[in-house]
């Protein structure tokens, strides 16, 4: 009885404390009057100590509370520290307010995929729907900052530009040619009949008076008989008293009967012979003037011969001209008398030496370049004309000047520019301006660069990709924002009146094809026969160039933009990397943009063709670069598959009458 008695508060106090605990308060109140049973006073004594633990929670909790307050307090004291440290690590992993601030203080946002796109409002890429970020304003900069490691890994070297003298050295090509002066003719200077050919074929070397041909010629048999009646009648009647008039007059019919005999060329050991004989030869033999190499026949057995008729030229190959070009800028770099070394291909290892003895004082108006002579020694005879070679004029030293490495200066063809390294891998573009260049690969510094200064002289063109890319996006930033700007109206097409012939045409067409040819092989990414492709180009204008356009004697003069497109295309066909090849296609595409808006396009040459500009390349005029293509949908050719379709303005290319 006492033991359930004992048990059944038990079990209420504990449900009260799960349930309630009011309830549990009433049922200890119930339970403490009952004085009768002894043993229920300890059910009072079960109910209180059920209710310890929640005694027990609330210290804890308020202990919990204590702490909780102490950390609160901890937090206020560093928490700035902590913030702002949290800060500049966020900054540097999403990007500051201020760090997305670009010229004026305009905030700027681009897409990771898509970096072309920068707009001046944060939202969503409108070709990805990536969320766009805020832009990096170093971007807006010339300067570009590369990491070390990546540095190294691209193969970046620097070199420190020095100053010293140079000599001035040029290098071009040349063509081994005859010393015009060591030429001779073996002229017929009476008519008759060839007899007998000593000297039968063309090459064959002859040296001075040996015989060439015997001639039979009436005129000059009549003149051994003149010669032999002179010469007789002296003779005889020398030294009688008696015949001192006769023999006077005598004389002189000898004379000029010796010199009509000179004059057709019977040297004096054939007049002795006649003289000897005391009759007329029948046959006459001409010998050579020079010792030399036959280069000319035009000599046979038993043909008829005039007087002035040219039968044999001989030229004395010991000493032999070369014909070198150069461009008009060098011409004052060029004297008279100044050294100059040779190199052959087939002679590896050997340097000529030879020297300047003519400038030619005008210049070649389709090619503005400039004709040198230059003499050069030739005892064994190992020079042999028609032969190509590599010249160097050798220049005298000069004063101090500022050199640097050629490869350190990239030559775009419309300015010339060099980067700096600043340090801690940053490079800094200069735009430079070069003179000569010398024969150990250096080149003259006029402007931009000074004695000290490190230039990067492996790696540059990748920094020179990543400095037009941000030098694009400052130019951008300046003007007006792509979502607010409005496309261009591509220029108005001008009108002439030139008339082409059909070969010029035909040839124009050509170089038109080769044209197409590498546009789509630069917007397919690619520079596969592209060289084919250059070369036929050049090839095309260079037969342009060699024609004249009827009422328009000097239209090549007018535009040297063919005789540079021609160039321009010779050096394409030697590129191999895709960027450099975009590079001179830029030029080349300017340049030919202008002579097809002097000439137009053939009419019977079969396609529309039109003219696009590419606003974001920069090797173009004004900021961008035109192409030519057919008429349709664009494809850029400077930046292939990743901005296809890019052109801010199309127009169409006239058709020549």
């Amino acid at each position: 009885m006492t033991s359930s008695q004992d048990d059944r508060p038990e079990q209420r106090s504990a449900e009260a404390l799960e349930s309630d605990p009011s309830q549990h308060g009433e049922e200890s109140d119930s339970t403490t009057p009952d004085d009768d049973k002894p043993t229920e006073p300890d059910a009072p004594r079960a109910d209180v100590d059920q209710a310890i633990p929640r005694s027990i929670s609330t210290k804890r909790l308020l202990l919990i509370i204590a702490g909780l307050l102490m950390v609160m307090y901890v937090g206020a004291l560093v928490g700035p520290t902590i913030g702002s440290d949290a800060h500049a690590v966020w900054s540097k992993v999403a990007g500051s307010k201020e760090e997305a601030e670009g010229p004026g203080g305009q905030h700027y946002y681009t897409c990771g995929m898509h970096p072309w796109v920068i707009v001046p409002k944060p939202g969503d890429c409108p070709i990805c729907g990536m969320k766009l970020v805020p832009l990096d304003p170093s971007k807006f900069s010339g300067e570009v900052s590369i990491d070390p490691v990546v540095s190294q890994n691209i193969g970046v070297r620097v070199e420190k530009v020095a100053e010293g003298s140079e000599s001035g050295s040029i290098r071009t090509v040349g063509t081994v040619t005859y010393d015009e002066k060591l030429l001779g003719d073996v002229n017929v200077k009476v008519g008759g009949w060839i007899e007998k050919l000593f000297v039968d074929y063309q090459g064959k070397p002859v040296k001075r008076g040996q015989a060439l041909f015997s001639l039979y010629s009436p005129e000059l048999y009549a003149a051994q008989g003149e010669y032999l009646l002179a010469y007789k009648a002296t003779k005889r009647i020398k030294g009688a008293e008696e015949g001192q008039a006769v023999g006077g007059l005598a004389s002189e019919l000898l004379g000029p009967a010796r010199t009509k005999l000179s004059l057709f060329d019977i040297g004096s050991g054939q007049i002795k012979a006649l003289e000897k004989r005391g009759k007329p030869f029948r046959t006459m033999t001409i010998t050579s003037p020079q010792s030399g190499v036959v280069i000319e026949k035009n000599a046979f057995e038993g043909m008829k011969v005039t007087p002035g008729m040219t039968a044999y030229r001989i030229a004395d190959l010991s000493r032999v001209w070369v014909m070198a070009t150069i461009y008009e800028y060098q011409s004052q770099q060029i004297k008279v008398g100044q050294k100059a070394t040779m190199t052959l291909t087939y002679l590896p290892g050997e340097t000529l030496e030879g020297k300047v003895v003519y400038v030619y004082p005008y210049l070649d108006e389709r090619t503005r370049q400039i004709n040198v002579r230059l003499e050069f020694d030739n005892p064994d005879l190992k020079l042999k004309p028609g032969m190509y070679a590599t010249v160097v004029f050798q220049g005298t030293a000069t004063d101090k000047r500022v050199l640097v490495s050629r490869s350190a200066v990239i030559d775009t063809g419309e300015r010339q520019v060099a980067f700096v390294a600043k340090g801690q891998g940053r490079f800094e573009p200069r735009q430079v301006k070069m003179g000569a260049e010398t024969a150990d690969g250096k080149v003259e510094i006029l402007e931009g660069l000074k004695p000290g200064d490190l230039v990067v002289v492996s790696g540059q063109f990748l920094i020179d990709s990543e400095a037009r890319m941000r030098e694009a996006l400052a130019k951008m930033m300046k003007g007006t924002p792509v979502a607010e700007a409005t496309t261009p109206e591509a220029p108005a097409v001008e009108t002439t009146t030139l008339v082409l012939p059909d070969a010029a045409n035909k040839a124009l067409g050509t170089a038109l094809d080769g044209y197409l040819a590498i546009g789509k092989a630069l917007a397919g990414d690619t520079t596969t026969d592209i060289g084919v492709s250059a070369r036929s180009l050049a090839e095309a204008l260079d037969a342009l160039l060699a024609m004249s356009i009827p009422n328009h004697p000097h239209f090549w003069h007018e535009h040297p933009e063919a005789a540079n497109a021609k160039e321009q295309a010779e050096e394409l066909a030697k590129v191999k990397s895709l960027d450099d090849a975009r590079r001179k296609f830029s030029v080349l595409s300017n340049q030919l943009s202008k002579l097809l808006h002097a000439t137009g396009i053939p009419k019977a040459y079969g396609k529309k063709l039109g003219e696009a500009h590419c606003p974001m390349y920069p090797e173009g005029e004004k900021g961008g670069a035109v192409w030519i293509q057919a008429e349709g949908t664009v494809k850029n050719p400077f930046f292939g598959k990743a901005m296809l379709s890019c052109a801010d303005w199309q127009r169409p290319l006239k058709v020549a009458k």
